[in-house]
């Protein structure tokens, strides 16, 4: 009778446990393209140079992920990187005057219409160790630009796949690293009023009947 019972309960509830398998097995597959050199490459020795490749720095290349204009980061010593040191020169304030003439060869962090500044996100214990990210300087774009608070800055972020370990150095997992790489003008979540908006973007009321049943 107990067996009876029991081959029942599994007859019940197999179909049940056959698709939670698959689901999960689905889920956790790894999909690889066949044209990566990734999966052409007979050896294994790129595991170890990618991975001093990125951990590579000196005074002045201490990121792998890094603004093309270089000449804005600031050198460091590598003795002492911190979390939060900014790695930019210049004035980059909310009151500082902007520029009269903009040409080509004028750095975007010049021309931007949210200032900001590069800061370096430093752990010791993550592969790599130091990245750089972007900081908004301030809240809002100049006035004078915008001619209203409809707009205002927020950085747009980036997810950036690393390697952290524990205390000891002994041993890692995959970790997901957020950071900031722009910070760009949107529109405010809550404006000071509807003509507000409305006249920013040239809006104009349209009359709408209620539609009949």
């Amino acid at each position: 009778m107990q067996l009876n019972n029991f081959i029942s309960t599994i007859r019940l509830y197999l179909p049940s446990f056959i698709f939670i398998s698959n689901f999960l097995l689905i889920s956790c597959r790894q999909y690889s393209v066949k044209e990566e050199c990734f999966h052409r490459y007979a050896n294994s020795d790129h595991h170890q140079s990618l991975s001093e490749w990125i951990h590579r720095k000196n005074a002045s290349h201490y990121t792998p992920i890094a603004p093309s204009y270089q000449q804005a980061l600031l050198k460091l010593q590598m003795e002492g990187l911190t979390h939060g040191t900014q790695v930019t020169s210049g004035a980059s304030s909310c009151n500082a005057r902007r520029l009269r003439s903009i040409s080509s060869d004028t750095p975007l962090r010049e021309r931007a219409l949210c200032n900001f500044e590069y800061v370096l996100n430093y752990n010791p214990k993550r592969i790599p160790a130091a990245l750089t990210e972007v900081k908004c300087s301030c809240k809002r774009p100049s006035v004078g630009i915008t001619k209203n608070h409809v707009f205002e800055c927020e950085p747009l972020r980036y997810q950036v796949r690393v390697l952290m370990f524990d205390d000891a150095c002994n041993t890692f997992n995959e970790h997901m690293e957020t950071i900031s790489l722009a910070c760009i003008p949107v529109l405010e979540l809550q404006a000071r009023g509807t003509s507000d908006t409305a006249e920013s973007f040239n809006m104009q009321p349209i009359q709408a009947d209620i539609p009949s049943k």
